[in-house]
């Protein structure tokens, strides 16, 4: 401590013992010494307020994510619990089922084969049923009805497979088989 008084001290007597020109030098050094700390401070601040500004960017944007994710989480769920509800309700029974549609969209059916409980029903999947049906001679239009139609139905009934062939007499028609499959909770 007493070592800092005197070189304190003796630079008070230097200053005081220096020519006017001295003193402007002085005077204009220390004022450099001061502008270099200032820019130093004030780049080291910015660079800090920077750093933290990205951190923070970063981190609203992955609130953001999560918010999103949420969103689509609670939409998923939502659709999980409808499906779920769909499937504990009771399938069609197939046959009459895809008949009395083919007959509601006037389209003829040429054989229908059940195929029976082809999988499923066993560690909590759900049971799978299907029924193959032939079609003959069915325009475009009213297949795409038909289709329409078994896929808006009750419960969760899909059409699994489709085999289309331009019919051999008419060729604005199509020969047309398809599997039509309906699932239940085991």
């Amino acid at each position: 401590m007493e070592r800092v008084r005197a070189l304190i001290s003796d630079a008070v007597q230097y200053v005081q013992n220096a020519s006017p020109r001295e003193r402007r030098l002085l005077l204009f050094a220390g004022g450099g010494v001061v502008a270099f700390l200032l820019l130093v401070l004030w780049a080291g601040f910015g660079s800090s307020i920077r750093r933290h500004e990205a951190a923070l960017d970063e981190k609203r944007s992955a609130f953001e994510k999560v918010q999103r994710l949420a969103a689509g989480y609670g939409q998923q769920e939502q659709e999980r619990q409808l499906l779920e509800a769909r499937l504990r309700q009771s399938p069609p029974a197939l046959m009459g089922f895809v008949d009395g549609l083919a007959r509601q969209e006037g389209v003829d059916i040429g054989s229908m084969l059940d195929r029976g409980v082809v999988s499923g029903g066993q560690n909590g999947r759900p049971r799978e049923s299907s029924v193959e049906v032939s079609l003959g001679k069915v325009p475009l239009e009213k297949l795409m009805r038909l289709l329409q139609s078994i896929e808006r139905s009750p419960g969760v009934v899909r059409v699994r497979r489709l085999r289309l062939r331009k019919s051999q007499e008419n060729k604005d028609t199509l020969d047309v088989t398809l599997t039509v499959s309906a699932w239940q909770s085991a």
